[in-house]
Parts: structure tokens; sequence; C-alpha cells
């Protein structure tokens, strides 16, 4: 499946999707035939799972741009679930390696607006202008954020992200257990 989506496939789970079980799919769009010679370069990627995995937990199971975890609602679109992957820093086409060090967790939606950026990203003008105008609390954090390469995630943030990595079922079952939990 991975494969398949760098080719134009878009393949939906119950993380895009809340009505799917977590074994089924949905086939939104078929993509270029990757099984044709032409077409078959497309897909194919090569990251291992075990870089992908290092790379997931390396991001806090968060998106690096945007910041939303894997299973969470985007606020402009309640129906849409942030579905994440591992994107290539610098475009795959322009050389980036398949390793932890060229890699960044991005959400679908991030990481589809980063491929088609023509000219379009803000300056540093504009970027200095938003921080001027945080309060001087937050532009102290977002300088420690900076100086980390990351936001910096509380433990509960940590678990949540945890958490939404989980399938259905067993988040259903770890919500019932911590009521009970708190109840007590």
């Amino acid at each position: 499946m991975r494969d398949l989506r760098p080719a134009g496939w878009v393949i939906r789970t119950y993380r895009d999707r809340p009505s799917l079980q977590p074994d089924q799919l949905y086939l939104e769009k078929i993509g270029r035939p990757v099984w044709e010679p032409e077409h078959r370069a497309a897909g194919l990627r090569q990251i291992s799972s075990k870089t992908r995995r290092l790379v997931l937990e390396r991001d806090g199971h968060a998106c690096r741009r945007c910041g939303h975890a894997a299973g969470e609602a985007y606020a402009d679109d309640p129906d849409a679930r942030v579905r994440l992957t591992v994107g290539h820093v610098n475009p795959h086409k322009s050389g980036s390696a398949a390793n932890a060090e060229d890699l960044i967790t991005e959400c679908a939606r991030c990481n589809e607006t980063v491929k088609h950026l023509t000219g379009v990203q803000m300056t540093k003008g504009q970027v200095w202008d938003r921080v001027t105008e945080l309060p001087r609390r937050g532009k102290q954090e977002l300088l420690h954020w900076m100086r980390a390469d990351g936001r910096t995630m509380s433990q509960t943030e940590r678990v949540w992200a945890m958490y939404r990595q989980l399938p259905a079922v067993t988040r259903e079952e770890l919500q019932a257990d911590l009521d009970r939990l708190l109840e007590s």
C-alpha cells in the first residue's frame, strides 16, 4: 500500500474514515499502473519498516509540519482524520535517501501540500512578523522548540499519540479502563 500511494493511488484506512474497521481499506482513486515497467519506479520508495518506526518514534507520532497526531480530527474538517506518513525532507526525485536523517513524519495533508509547493512557502519576513506578534512567553516557548528542532510534548501528549496508534477496539477498551480507574 505504501508503494502505491506515491504512484497516485488513494487508499483510505479506519484512521481516515471512521466508518471503516481496522482490517478494512477503501480504494478512493486508482493511480498509475505500477505493474507496467514504465510506471514501476513511481511507487517504489524502499523505506524499511524499521526506519519508518524509528522516524515516527523520533517525531513523537505527530506531524512535524502541523503538529497533529495520528487519528485526530482536523479542526477545519472534523470528518477527516489525521493519517501519518513518512515523507522526504527533500524530494525523493532530487536524490533524497530513505534513511532516518532524510525523512520526516507528516500527516497525509501536509505531505500532499509540500509535494505541490511551487514558491508559495512563507518568507522569513512573513514568519518573523508572526513571531513578533506572540506574547513573551510564546516567543520563549517557540525558541525552545526551535533549539530542540521539535515541539516539546507533555507526558500526556506523548501517551495520547501512542493511544491514537491503537486500533479503534483497543482504544475503546483503554477508555473504559481509564473510566473505571478514575471512578474508584
